[in-house]
Parts: C-alpha cells; sequence; structure tokens
C-alpha cells in the first residue's frame, strides 16, 4: 500500500512539473479569427484589420493574401498609409521597406522586420492564425548565426551609428561566423543619432539602437572611445588615437557626417553649440530654458529643434 501511494505521488508530481503556467497556456494560444472578405481587398491592395484585440496589415497581391504588423518597425507609423508595390510597402514617413509576403526589412531606416502571421482563405473569408505571443510585439529580429571558434576571420566596423548596427547584423543573418567588432569613438551604446533633435533631453539608454544583451547574444564586440586615425590597406589593420591597433580581414567603413562650424569670431564661445551626442542635447535642453535661441541653418535638424526646444 505504502509503495503503490509513494508511485502515485510521484506520478502526480512529475505531471504537474509538465503542466505549463497559466500564463504560458495563455501566451501560446493559438487565435484564429475571420478578419475580412475576399472582396474587400483588390488586387495590390492593403487594409488594417483588427485581430485578437491588436491590429495587422492583410495584403492581396498576385491574387494572394498575406498578413504582417500594421506598424512600421521604425517610428511607429501606420503602414496602410504608405504604398504597396512589387511585393513591397514602403513607410509613408521615412521610406522604409518591408518585404509584403515574409515581413522582412529590405530598406531602410529601421533595423527591425515586421512579424508575419499565417493566413488561410476558406471559400469566402480569409482567415488568420497566430498565438498571443507573436502578436505582442510590433517588431521583429530576423535570426542570427553566433560567432565559431572556426571561424578565424574578423570583421571590423569603424563608426557607432545606425549603419555599423545593421552592417553587423546583417552578417550574423547571413552566416558569418567570424569575429564581429564594432569600434567608436563615442561612450554610448550606438544610438538612433535623428532621435537628437526630436528629444533633447532623452538618456543614452532610451535613444540606443540596442541594449547590451543584444551584443552580447549576437556575439557583437563593442569598442568604445577609439578614434580612428589611419588605416593600413597593406597589414590590414586600423590605428587609433591611442596607440592601440586593430587587425581585420574585412572593413567596414561607417563614421558618418559632423556638424560643421561657423567661421566666423565667437562660434567657440560657451553657449554656441554643436548638435552631435546625447550629451550636447541635454546640455541645450537645460540651458534654453526661458532663453532666446538662435538656430542657424533651415535644414531637417533645424526644423525639428524648433519643434523640440518651444512646441
Amino acid at each position: 500500500m505504502g509503495s503503490s501511494n509513494s508511485k502515485s505521488r510521484g506520478i502526480s508530481k512529475q505531471q504537474s512539473q509538465k503542466e505549463k503556467k497559466p500564463d504560458e497556456e495563455a501566451s501560446d494560444q493559438l487565435i484564429e479569427e475571420v478578419v475580412c472578405k475576399t472582396s474587400d481587398l483588390q488586387d495590390g491592395e492593403m487594409k488594417a484589420v483588427d485581430f485578437g484585440g491588436s491590429s495587422i496589415l492583410v495584403v492581396r497581391e498576385n491574387g494572394k493574401f498575406s498578413a504582417v504588423g500594421a506598424k512600421c518597425t521604425h517610428y511607429g507609423a501606420p503602414l496602410a498609409k504608405g504604398v504597396l508595390c512589387n511585393g513591397r510597402i514602403r513607410c509613408p514617413w521615412h521610406g522604409a521597406c518591408f518585404n509584403s509576403t515574409t515581413g522582412d526589412i529590405e530598406d531602410f531606416p529601421g533595423l527591425d522586420s515586421l512579424p508575419v502571421y499565417e493566413v488561410v482563405v476558406k471559400e469566402e473569408d480569409v482567415v488568420v492564425k497566430a498565438t498571443k505571443t507573436s502578436l505582442s510585439s510590433s517588431k521583429r529580429i530576423k535570426k542570427m548565426v553566433k560567432a565559431s571558434t572556426d571561424d578565424s576571420r574578423t570583421f571590423l566596423i569603424v563608426g557607432g551609428g545606425p549603419a555599423s548596427v545593421s552592417c553587423a547584423e546583417t552578417l550574423r543573418q547571413e552566416g558569418f561566423c567570424g569575429k564581429i567588432i564594432i569600434a567608436t569613438r563615442e561612450t554610448h551604446l550606438p544610438f538612433d543619432k535623428p532621435k537628437l533633435s526630436k528629444s533633447l533631453d532623452s538618456t543614452p539608454e532610451k535613444l540606443a539602437l540596442r541594449d547590451v544583451r543584444f551584443y552580447e547574444d549576437s556575439d557583437i564586440i563593442l569598442r568604445h572611445e577609439l578614434e580612428a586615425t589611419g588605416v593600413n590597406t597593406v597589414d590590414k589593420k586600423v590605428d587609433f588615437k591611442d596607440g592601440s591597433s586593430i587587425s581585420y580581414d574585412k572593413l567596414f567603413l561607417a563614421t558618418g557626417g559632423k556638424p560643421r562650424c561657423l567661421s566666423c569670431p565667437g562660434w567657440d564661445l560657451k553657449n554656441v553649440c554643436l548638435l552631435r551626442s546625447p550629451n550636447d542635447g541635454n546640455y541645450i535642453a537645460e540651458q534654453a530654458q526661458g532663453k532666446k535661441v538662435v538656430i542657424i541653418g533651415t535644414s531637417f535638424i533645424g526644423t525639428v529643434l524648433v519643434s523640440s526646444l518651444f512646441c
């Protein structure tokens, strides 16, 4: 009797360990809904629809239906207001492009792809299937390989902006298993520089394109406070201001641009500012409070600065 009870308790415990927690079951729950009729969309059209409490984008092209995330992964623009052409969805704000079938990002700005959902056509009904987990995020990162000790190659990227991060991610997505190093003179993680003028008081963490864990998980090495001074293409190495150097097999230069300084007397006074880093933005936001501000330059950055400071 005792042995039987013990065995029974053991089975019960084993079964309970296999049981999923309620929140895990909820996240894995499959949602299946009719989102529209086939007649609702003509060929070459797309439409935002409600699905599982979220908004998704249904596309009809070449007689086939597909469903992807409804918001651009760059700044969240509604893709339904964009353009669909030749299998590409173009964002109405900054022109990022996504594959209308796979959701993969194919042109920038932005780094992330769109989530994609299963579509089944049942007679006149367009049915979408997805789990709650897949609906919890409007962004998707493509699968990437890890570094391998069997691959001795080094791909060096100089610069700490979006182009550098995009290059590193693309290498991993395309199967590069060698060492990837991003060398930047910045003290911060690679950040979204266009956001500087939009949100002057943002912290470097809020502006960062990816967090530290992403680079660690992707085997992408970040080397901060390294300012390149020269490239030796014969020996394949880059020299830096601190006297160090890094050897490479392949090199990608993405140092970006820098603001032009004025040539008139007084341009170097304390409250004449350039906007290039989060520290610059924080200083301008702090010093501009309650003061008259002159912005030289009427391009995109200048006009956005006006909005950021006074609207």
